[in-house]
């Protein structure tokens, strides 16, 4: 029991401990200021699927930010919706610098990504996603430190407070390693619903990727910087009902997904390697380290009334955590709480279930232009 305890008291410190890392893995070698010429043509990229709530919105908002550039195209891209998108995405067609194009069938993010950038004009390219507002002026702002010639992509910033300005402490805490991590030199992984990429720096995705925004960092980390601007805000729904377990098993596949292919870890250097694994995969001993601990608990509990009142607590703050109980969704202590239970959970499952021993695919870093055979465009 000690020991276990004790093992995971490590883990937690040594994750709590991953922005001190970062201060002692920051260069002192100054960063190249180099300069290309200031960016004004650039591609926006849009991925539509279902979003018929969000689209007018978004899509207005994205042509008025545009407006400051001379050269600019927005493409919208939509994969097959079935919630009457199409109607709604027909009506933007006619209008300058805006293509529309709609899949033939559901094919999924990153057929969309390799799509758009297959047919992007422009070397300055923003994907974004339809669900989420943005903060005035970011589209200006994301692409400004594109200029410089050692940075290949720039992550806007998930704001911890979400639409209903509720506060995460569990987002809050993520963007402070990211901001930590871009300081120290490099961000490890974008926020995938907006972020600004050079095409030269571009990989072609394979369609099994499921975290096509790390998938994507990680590639660029061979030869660029992905660093982060925290005043480009992200408003995103609430983070206890983004991440259910639905989303965290399919999160936590995908980490995995990226650990089981060696040719893209044997592309970074020993600094990025490190921080991926401090950062993204320690994490996920902890959720393990506390089961141990309630299952050790439990086998005690008929030994002192100690471990009685210590088992029934986690047997209650687990319930309460996992039982969807929307009134109390503004307890941080019950997010974190979930978030761990459903990642333990998913790991289980994704043991049963086989995931471990799927085959990869073959994978190229070729950007090809998919088959536009079931593609309708403007």
């Amino acid at each position: 029991m000690i020991i276990i305890i004790v093992i995971t008291s490590v883990i937690i410190l040594l994750y709590l401990l991953y922005p001190f890392g970062l201060t002692m893995m920051a260069s002192d070698k100054p960063p190249d200021e180099t300069k290309a010429e200031e960016i004004n043509s650039i591609s926006v990229i849009l991925l539509s699927y279902n979003g018929m709530q969000y689209l007018n919105e978004k899509i207005n908002f994205l042509i008025r930010e545009l407006s400051a550039f001379d050269l600019k195209e927005l493409i919208i891209i939509d994969d097959h919706s079935i919630d009457g998108s199409g109607k709604l995405l027909a009506n933007f067609r006619n209008i300058e610098n805006v293509r529309v194009v709609f899949n033939g069938k559901h094919r999924g993010i990153p057929f969309l990504m390799n799509l758009g950038i297959a047919n992007a004009k422009y070397e300055t390219v923003i994907f974004c996603d339809q669900r989420q507002v943005l903060s005035e002026g970011i589209v200006n702002k994301i692409v400004e430190p594109l200029k410089y010639k050692d940075i290949g992509a720039v992550s806007g910033c998930i704001s911890d407070m979400d639409k209903e300005n509720h506060c995460s402490v569990i987002r809050r805490h993520e963007n402070f390693l990211k901001l930590k991590e871009s300081s120290a030199g490099s961000l490890i992984g974008v926020y995938g619903p907006f972020y600004a990429i050079k095409k030269q720096c571009y990989s072609r995705i394979p369609e099994n990727i499921i975290l096509d925004d790390l998938y994507l960092s990680l590639k660029i980390l061979k030869s660029k910087k992905v660093v982060l601007r925290d005043d480009c805000q992200i408003s995103d729904d609430c983070f206890s009902d983004l991440y259910d377990y639905k989303r965290t098993r399919r999160y936590l596949a995908g980490l995995l997904q990226i650990l089981r292919d060696t040719s893209i870890l044997k592309e970074l250097n020993l600094k990025h390697l490190t921080m991926l694994i401090w950062h993204k995969y320690l994490r996920l001993l902890i959720p393990v380290s506390l089961f141990l601990i309630y299952i050790t608990l439990g086998l005690k509990v008929f030994q002192a009334i100690e471990f009685q009142i210590f088992y029934s607590f986690f047997t209650f703050a687990i319930i309460l955590a996992i039982l969807p109980f929307k009134f109390l969704s503004f307890l941080k202590l019950r997010n974190i709480i979930r978030l761990n239970v459903f990642y333990f959970i998913a790991l289980i499952d994704l043991i049963i279930t086989g995931f471990f021993f799927q085959k990869k695919e073959p994978q190229s870093n070729e950007i090809m232009l998919p088959d536009l055979g079931n593609v309708k465009t403007k």
